[in-house]
């Protein structure tokens, strides 16, 4: 860690321990308003696409004062962050029910009142990589404490990634539910997934008629020092032709660095539209999975990433075409593509039911039960009614 960051990290440990405690007890002088529901965000100027299910829910649900505190930690000056600490705080100390999706420290600077619970609702599905405590790459060694204190519950996407959630936020297992993952609910809206589409063809209208494949990198390192693997798009391009098209979408914390490749859609919108997804650590394997598509493992480096960061299960499990060579990438999306390939047969999950063709018989029965039983073990829980549960554990609980 360099010294710019490693100094800024302790002055953002003082204020955790030492000045927001003081805030929130100030703070405290007032009554726990069990109607007040603060979404509160570190990496985000405006609301998070990964609670706006959930604000809407609660919004038409009425009886409920809502209140949003975002701001990008990362772009904003040390003022701004620590007035936008300090209103938290006071915020904090009053409320019912405390709404965040991703690490979030100043919810962990004190000892909450027991009138108050935190729902962490977070961003990523299933289990893959290792995590948070799990890890050491996730918490810096100089941070003291449980950066996950004071969560009263985290939703996850199935029955099996309690576990996993737990020992990484050093939780109980009673505060981690599978309750599903409140954003997915959208994939299973056909009106969303048309405006996807719709916005993309406005985005790249070069891509009409062609077949979309995105590689949607994870970072290597540390949050605050993200690195990615190589890869030559305009090489894979020329490999494929022109009846691909060939785009990027990296993580969160790269879009400055990598913004002149960087797609201009989310990931998530752009599920609908893709054809093939090119991934090989991130998350966002277990949804994209929901869209029945074909998926292919990129993964130069696993022996390293098993080795420094590890797995929840074996890699090898992923029902996807896994490759580790560059060289092999445009074959395994041709060969993933046709074996993958649908056609409309009744209305299924997503408003149709896939038929494998282009593959024998067998194979394709193969391929369905491989997917369906990952998915099953995996994300059981997306299945379009998580928001409805979580706003049922927030609305009982008040």
């Amino acid at each position: 860690m360099n010294g710019k960051l490693f100094l800024k990290q302790y002055v953002k440990m003082f204020a955790q321990n030492c000045v927001l405690p003081i805030q929130y007890a100030l703070g405290c002088r007032k009554p726990v308003r069990p109607n007040l529901v603060v979404f509160a965000d570190a990496h985000h100027d405006g609301r998070p696409e990964s609670m706006e299910l959930l604000y809407e829910a609660l919004k038409n649900h009425g009886g409920l004062e809502l209140r949003e505190m975002y701001l990008n930690y990362q772009k904003a000056s040390p003022r701004a962050v620590m007035r936008h600490m300090f209103a938290f705080m006071k915020l904090y100390a009053q409320a019912g029910c405390v709404v965040i999706c991703d690490n979030f420290l100043p919810a962990a600077s004190c000892r909450k009142r027991r009138g108050t619970r935190v729902v962490q609702l977070w961003h990523a599905c299933g289990a893959l990589k290792k995590f948070g405590y799990d890890t050491t790459d996730d918490i810096p060694k100089q941070y003291h404490g449980n950066v996950f204190r004071n969560t009263s519950l985290v939703t996850v996407s199935a029955p099996h990634c309690v576990e996993p959630f737990a020992s990484a936020m050093k939780l109980g297992k009673r505060a981690v539910q599978p309750l599903g993952i409140s954003r997915t609910d959208l994939y299973f809206r056909g009106g969303w997934r048309e405006a996807c589409r719709t916005e993309f063809y406005r985005l790249y209208p070069q891509a009409r008629g062609k077949r979309v494949v995105l590689w949607a990198p994870t970072f290597r390192g540390s949050p605050g020092a993200p690195v990615l693997p190589r890869m030559d798009l305009a090489r894979l391009q020329q490999r494929l032709g022109e009846d691909w098209l060939v785009l990027c979408r990296v993580h969160p914390h790269m879009h400055e660095r990598y913004k002149d490749m960087d797609c201009k859609m989310p990931t998530e919108r752009l599920f609908p539209v893709v054809d093939v997804l090119i991934a090989d650590y991130s998350s966002l394997i277990f949804e994209y999975l929901l869209f029945d598509k074909p998926l292919v493992l990129y993964a130069p480096d696993l022996e390293e990433y098993q080795k420094k960061r590890g797995f929840y299960f074996d890699y090898a499990d992923i029902p996807g075409y896994q490759v580790r060579q560059e060289e092999a990438l445009p074959n395994a999306i041709l060969q993933e593509y046709q074996a993958r390939k649908y056609s409309v047969r009744q209305e299924g999950p997503f408003g149709r039911e896939q038929q494998y063709h282009n593959v024998p018989e067998d194979d394709g029965r193969l391929l369905r039960a491989n997917r369906e039983q990952f998915l099953e073990t995996y994300m059981s829980s997306c299945d379009g009614y998580a928001t409805q549960r979580i706003v049922e554990y927030i609305v009982k609980e008040r």
